[in-house]
């Protein structure tokens, strides 16, 4: 996946220093325009530190300045557009200034507007800027197209925001791998699953690859390269499996999940392991390689769960964390949120190399298969996410924290969560059918993310 470029347009070639005006407390307006100053160097230099904080790490960045609507049409391309409005001086037409924000608008990329503090600089394009917004929002309501100019508070704000559009790039940049049937959700409807897959792609824009449970299973079997067996074995930290269970298919598994995602120069994946004949098939679970793969940035959903594989996409990237996909148990009387599942990643952020320990099990819901992971989740905050499955328009958000690790009649992995709140409010919100976690308060985040890409979310 190629670099998110960033456009920064200095709007404007004129500016007044605010302190200038206000020191000097003199209210006569016969010469008002002896305190405007042609944009200099010491200008363009403040606007590239502002836009060289604020842009993402693994994003790159241009800046040209903008003095008409000729320019704003002529501008270098870009994935967004950071706009910082100056004053636009032109004794000709004094409305080009008008024209350049919308020229740029039309590029069809979203454009956020970083605005100078008050107390440092004054400009004429500040009356200028909000015109810009209030006519694009209707105009965009008018014709039934996304609105996509977003106003920074401040610089924090300017850091939030971009970050947000670049989980939104990389969503709609995604290449996505599944292998067998799509889960038959919701309301247990045949064709549903499939409709998620042309939903997927024309709501999020991501390229489809798909590989049917047949052609898989002929590649599982005919596949005969070596590869390191004992692995689960060697990472574990306890075994409880049967004696002379074989874990060695789970790994060669692993191997061609690999092998096919970078056939397909896929990032996120999903398979039908459970209802499909995958599971019996191939007499092994995907537990322990959806795991390894999420450690790896490789964003793996079980069970075809397509709805739940955006969700997981979504809250990875805004969160740079893994992302745990999970069964859901709400108790209102305790106002306690129960999770579980058979395979989670064991890390708690791409940037950490600390993993979480795991025993292994047969897998739960069919103890002669192996294996199911028991990942041992750490104590603290965590945000889990529901995005909804039959319009993947809506997303709840839940900020909680995981007070321990359980060993209930469940999936494997399996932990208490504390929520504050009331337990029903989320119940009566209720989206999606599996949710997804990740470590940490990342909620504001995944909102913003989440937003930027058309779904109304929700935080409780």
């Amino acid at each position: 996946m190629r670099k998110m470029v960033i456009g920064c347009m200095i709007m404007g070639n004129q500016f007044t220093h605010t302190k200038k005006v206000l020191a000097n407390g003199d209210l006569n307006q016969s010469d008002s325009r002896k305190w405007d100053e042609d944009i200099d160097e010491t200008i363009k230099n403040q606007v590239e530190n502002l836009i060289r904080e604020a842009v993402p790490e693994d994003a790159e960045y241009f800046i040209e300045q903008v003095t008409s609507e000729n320019q704003a049409i002529d501008v270098g391309r870009a994935d967004a557009y950071v706009a910082v409005p100056f004053g636009n001086y032109n004794e000709n037409d004094v409305n080009l200034f008008d024209a350049s924000f919308t020229a740029l608008y039309s590029k069809n990329r979203p454009v956020v507007l970083s605005v100078f503090p008050y107390e440092k600089i004054w400009s004429y394009g500040a009356v200028f800027y909000p015109y810009f917004v209030r006519d694009t929002r209707k105009i965009d309501a008018f014709l039934n197209l996304k609105h996509q100019v977003y106003i920074s508070k401040d610089r924090e704000n300017l850091r939030e925001l971009l970050a947000a559009l670049q989980v939104k790039f990389k969503v709609n940049h995604s290449k996505a791998l599944c292998i067998g049937e799509p889960m038959y959700e919701p309301y247990h409807s045949w064709n549903w699953g499939y409709a998620m897959i042309r939903l997927a792609q024309e709501k999020f824009g991501l390229e489809w690859n798909h590989l049917s449970s047949d052609k898989f299973l002929e590649k599982f079997k005919s596949w005969d390269k070596s590869f390191a067996r004992g692995s689960i074995l060697s990472e574990a930290a306890n075994d409880y499996t049967p004696e002379g269970y074989d874990t060695s298919k789970a790994e060669k598994m692993y191997h061609i999940f690999r092998e096919l995602l970078e056939e397909y120069d896929a990032n996120v994946f999903t398979v039908n392991c459970l209802w499909s004949m995958i599971h019996n098939g191939c007499a092994t679970t995907a537990c322990y390689p959806l795991s390894k793969l999420n450690d790896e940035k490789i964003v793996s959903a079980c069970e075809a769960d397509i709805t739940t594989m955006i969700n997981m996409l979504i809250v990875s990237l805004a969160s740079n964390s893994p992302a745990f996909m999970l069964n859901p148990y709400l108790f209102p009387e305790d106002n306690k949120l129960f999770v579980s599942h058979c395979t989670s990643p064991r890390k708690h952020s791409f940037d950490s190399e600390s993993l979480d320990d795991f025993n292994i099990y047969s897998y739960y819901e069919k103890p002669l298969l192996p294996c199911g992971l028991q990942i041992l989740k750490e104590t603290g905050p965590v945000t889990v996410t529901g995005i909804s499955h039959d319009k993947m328009d809506e997303m709840i958000v839940i900020r909680g924290n995981i007070v321990r690790n359980t060993a209930f009649s469940s999936c494997r992995t399996q932990v208490e969560i504390d929520v504050e709140g009331d337990i029903r409010e989320i119940t009566e919100n209720y989206e999606g059918r599996h949710w997804a976690m990740v470590y940490g308060d990342q909620s504001r985040k995944i909102q913003l993310a989440g937003q930027m890409l058309g779904l109304n979310v929700k935080i409780f």
